[in-house]
C-alpha cells in the first residue's frame, strides 16, 4: 500500500479531553503533551479537543474563555511533528430548551457547523429526542452524539433509529470496540451504518488512555480496510472548514 493509501485511511480521534486543567480530563501540560505523543504514534493526525460544557455548571463566556486559556497552553508543548493537529470543540450536556439556543454555534467544532451532544443518561423523553431531531433537521447544525454505548442501555432501538433517520451522526468510544463483551455489538453497529465515527475518550495516561488504534485494528481485521475509509469519509464531512489550534492565532 502506497503512503497516500496508508494516509487516506488514518482515522480521526473525535473525542478527547486533552486541553489541560480545564474538566476532568488531563490534568497538567505534560500529561497533555503525553497522551498527544501517544495518538501521533497511534498514526491519529487529527483530534478534537472537547472539554465538558456544562450550561448549570459555568456560564458560556466562561467556558469560552477556558477552553481558550487552555488551548493556548497546550500550544506552548504542541510539536506539528510529534502531536497531532488539534481542533477545538465542546461535549455539550444536553439541556432542556437546547434546540431553541441562541449560542450552539460558539460551541461547535471551531470553523465548522458539527456540535457535539452528550445525552442524558437515561431513557430519553419525548423532549429530549424531539430537541435533538429539530436541531438536525431544522438548523445547519451537524449533530453528533457522543459516545452512543453508553446510552443503549436505555433506549429502545427505533430511538435511535429516529436519529439516524434524521441525519444524526454517532460517535462511539474505541473501548466499545476493545472491551471482548461489547466487541460484537459495536462491530455489527458499525456494519449497519449505526455508528460513523471514533473518539478516544481519552482523559489521562494511565486511567483513561488513548487506545484508539487498537480499535481501528480490531475494525479493520474484522470489517476490513472498507469501513475504516467510510470512517473517514464522515470525518473529512464533519470537519469540513475546521481550523486547527495552530492556525487559530492566538
Amino acid at each position: 500500500m502506497s503512503e497516500a493509501e496508508t494516509r487516506s485511511r488514518r482515522v480521526v480521534d473525535f473525542h478527547s479531553h486533552v486541553l489541560p486543567n480545564i474538566d476532568d480530563g488531563s490534568s497538567s501540560l505534560s500529561m497533555s503533551r503525553e497522551i498527544m505523543e501517544e495518538t501521533r504514534r497511534q498514526k491519529v493526525k487529527k483530534m478534537v479537543a472537547s472539554p465538558h460544557f456544562y450550561p448549570n455548571r459555568v456560564s458560556l463566556d466562561s467556558f469560552l474563555s477556558n477552553r481558550e486559556k487552555a488551548a493556548k497552553a497546550l500550544l506552548s508543548v504542541h510539536d506539528i511533528d510529534l502531536c497531532p493537529s488539534i481542533f477545538l470543540g465542546a461535549e455539550v450536556a444536553y439541556y432542556e430548551g437546547i434546540g431553541d439556543s441562541p449560542f450552539l454555534s460558539d460551541l461547535t467544532i471551531v470553523g465548522t457547523n458539527t456540535l457535539m451532544i452528550e445525552m442524558p443518561f437515561h431513557k430519553w423523553n419525548d423532549k429530549e429526542i424531539s430537541d435533538v431531531l429539530d436541531i438536525s433537521l431544522n438548523s445547519s447544525f451537524s449533530v453528533i452524539l457522543a459516545h452512543i454505548e453508553r446510552y443503549l442501555y436505555w433506549q429502545d432501538p427505533d430511538t435511535i433509529n429516529r436519529l439516524l433517520d434524521a441525519g444524526v451522526f454517532i460517535q462511539s468510544n474505541a473501548d466499545f470496540f476493545i472491551n471482548t463483551e461489547t466487541r460484537n455489538k459495536a462491530l455489527t453497529m458499525l456494519k449497519n451504518n449505526k455508528i460513523h465515527i471514533l473518539g478516544s475518550d481519552t482523559h489521562n495516561t494511565d486511567v483513561r488512555p488513548q487506545r484508539i488504534g487498537e480499535a481501528k485494528a480490531i475494525i479493520k481485521d474484522s470489517l476490513g480496510e472498507d469501513v475504516i475509509t467510510e470512517m473517514l469519509y464522515h470525518s473529512k464531512t464533519l470537519l469540513e472548514g475546521a481550523i486547527s489550534i495552530d492556525q487559530m492565532g492566538f
